[in-house]
């Protein structure tokens, strides 16, 4: 999905705004592709969508907290 696309909508909005995580161990996070339009091929899967590093880096951040 993409920013303000109608699945990440709803979920950002009940999950992240109105603090629906509360019975979960950590607040989750939205991953989404990048808003811009993407490249033709394997270059605009990798900038266009959440790759590894990016999942990586979420993970991380959440096992932290």
């Amino acid at each position: 999905d993409v920013p303000g696309g109608a699945a990440a909508y709803m979920y950002n909005h009940v999950m992240e705004v109105q603090k629906g995580y509360k019975y979960l161990d950590a607040s989750p996070r939205t991953l989404t592709g990048k808003a811009h339009r993407p490249n033709y091929g394997s270059d605009g899967d990798y900038f266009s969508k959440p790759n590894r590093e990016d999942i990586i880096r979420v993970i991380k951040e959440m096992m932290a907290e």
